[in-house]
């Protein structure tokens, strides 16, 4: 009797767990789908069919998980959440998003990547923003295609030509994509060194955007129509300033750079100062201008990314200075003379 009593009373209580744990479940599912529904409406979402929007709300519930150790891991570091990427795949955000083809620089009889032997002579400053001097364009979207290479060329060269002559430009990133040919491939990707050196080399004209303009899709060359001629590069700087920050904060007190970096974690992105972020060589898969930084008590430079100004901060990211986060290090790219 008392083994019987027992048995019963371990069938109810096993009974009980499993009809809370349905409950909890439930309940999850549906906290998730809520979720969800908000993010479809707050960026605009639509799927095709049922099947595609089942498929989206699998990747987005594996999204709410990462997120959840993404933040348990930094302890309030960064802030990560839901952003427009949300319904995508690790694997999907790659392709889509950053770079496929190799930000390696380029062995050739013009050109090698040194270490940067220029010293400081001067105390970095404390701050500097270079939207605050009217030298950076508006942030970009590059959309559907793998254009950041070409995009953080073209808007370096925005900003050292606004420095220069005191008149803020927008250029073509679209005549890039088109042109460039070799490793750079368009929307498939390219290399933010060989874009600039087929602009040296070639004595490249740059064209306006309105004269040029950028529609985020492959297409034919059309640089060969000699008019509306505008401005060249002369020369530029690929740099090698891993563990030298501080060469890389005195570069960035003269004008903005560009970088390679390792974007994967931005997926999730929504504030804060990004850092714990895979800063080795082999996961560099973007590119980015920085357009200043922030020394203090949580230092941080100041990235303007291309997937819109829902992204991050208005479009920007905010990276930790300091153990070369990301990778930021790298690959470091300045654009020293135009014309």
């Amino acid at each position: 009797m008392v083994v019987a009593n027992i048995l019963k009373a371990s069938l109810v209580v096993s009974c009980v767990v499993l009809i809370l744990f349905f409950i909890m479940s439930i309940t999850q599912l549906n906290r998730d789908q809520d979720k969800f529904n908000k993010f479809i409406k707050m960026y605009n979402k639509s799927y095709t069919n049922g099947t595609e929007h089942n498929i989206r709300f699998e990747h987005f519930k594996k999204s709410l998980k990462t997120i959840q150790l993404l933040s348990q891991k930094c302890n309030g570091c960064t802030n990560y959440g839901i952003t427009e990427f949300s319904d995508l795949s690790t694997e999907e955000f790659t392709k889509i998003y950053l770079n496929s083809v190799t930000l390696r620089t380029p062995r050739t009889g013009t050109f090698s990547m040194t270490r940067s032997k220029r010293s400081i002579t001067t105390a970095t400053l404390s701050s500097i923003d270079w939207r605050d001097k009217g030298v950076v364009t508006s942030v970009r979207n590059q959309k559907n295609c793998g254009a950041c290479w070409a995009i953080s060329v073209v808007e370096l060269i925005e900003s050292v030509y606004a420095i220069k002559t005191g008149l803020l430009q927008t250029f073509s990133v679209q005549e890039m994509l088109d042109c460039s040919g070799g490793i750079n491939q368009g929307c498939t990707g390219g290399s933010v060194v060989y874009l600039l050196l087929w602009l040296v080399e070639n004595n490249i004209t740059v064209y306006k955007e309105e004269n040029y303009p950028t529609i985020y899709k492959d297409q034919m060359c059309k640089i060969y129509n000699k008019i509306n001629l505008f401005m060249v590069i002369k020369s530029f700087l690929t740099l090698n300033l891993m563990d030298r920050e501080d060469l890389l904060l005195s570069y960035l007190s003269k004008s903005p750079v560009s970088v390679a970096l390792n974007a994967l974690p931005w997926q999730f992105y929504v504030g804060g100062v990004l850092s714990q972020c895979d800063n080795s060589m082999a996961s560099l898969n973007h590119a980015a201008e920085i357009v200043g930084y922030k020394l203090g008590e949580n230092p941080y430079y100041i990235l303007k990314n291309s997937w819109g100004t829902n992204f991050g901060n208005d479009g920007y990211i905010h990276v930790a200075i300091g153990n070369n986060e990301c990778g930021i290090g790298w690959e470091v790219d300045v654009v020293t003379n135009v014309v």
